[in-house]
Parts: structure tokens; sequence; C-alpha cells
């Protein structure tokens, strides 16, 4: 029960973050952001992407702790921890600039891996209290 609730935070948190960085960037103006990390979109799209993706996660949050599209819980911490992991890890596109930054990655992506595990047991049923 304490993984599932952490989900629901994990993905509250994370999409509110996603969507904060990219709605100060698209009103800021500015032009010197990169996001390498995140595959097939590149320039200004990011951003909406990015804003996209944070109210979805925000939203699936909200609507699984409601009991409602349980399913898009599982979809958004799924592929959070799946574009972490790419992106970070996998893509030959981002460089680390030293241990620290890929170490707290590491812990976000194992974070994420959490959030998706605990999604997941919100099919199971609680157990009975005695």
């Amino acid at each position: 029960m304490l993984l599932r609730f952490y989900s629901y935070l994990f993905s509250l948190l994370f999409g509110l973050f996603l969507a904060g960085i990219a709605s100060v960037i698209l009103i800021s103006g500015a032009k010197n952001y990169r996001f390498d990390m995140i595959p097939w979109v590149k320039g200004e799209t990011v951003l909406y992407v990015l804003l996209l993706a944070g109210l979805a996660g925000a939203v699936a949050a909200v609507l699984a702790l409601a009991g409602r599209w349980k399913p898009l819980l599982v979809a958004f911490t799924f592929l959070s921890f799946a574009l972490l992991v790419y992106g970070f890890f996998v893509s030959p596109v981002y460089r680390f600039y030293g241990p620290d930054q890929a170490k707290s990655v590491a812990w976000l992506s194992v974070a994420a891996l959490g959030a998706f595990v605990g999604s997941l047991m919100q099919y199971y049923p609680a157990a009975r209290r005695r």
C-alpha cells in the first residue's frame, strides 16, 4: 500500500516538475536550453512535449488516486522510467559531465522504477487487517 501511494506522489511531483520547467522556459522565451536526453523531438517542440507529459502525469496521479483510469498511471510511470533510462543511459546523444551527475540520474531512474512497480500494485487487492 505504501508503494502504491509512493507511485501517486512520484507521478504527481514529477509531472508538476516537468510542466513547471516547460512553463517557465516558454513564458520567459529563453532559447539557451538543451534537452538532449529527450529522444525524437528537438527545438521548441520539446517544451510542449514536456508540458503535455507533465500535465498528463499530474492528471494520471489524481485520477488513479480517485480510482478512475488506473492504466494511465501505469503508462505514465512506465514511460517515465523507459525514457529516463533510454535518454540518459542508452542514447548516444547525452553525456554525463561527472560521476555525481550519473549517480543522481541513476537514483532518479530507480525512483521511477519504484513508481512503476507501485502503480502496478493498484491492481492487487489491499491486504485485510486483522
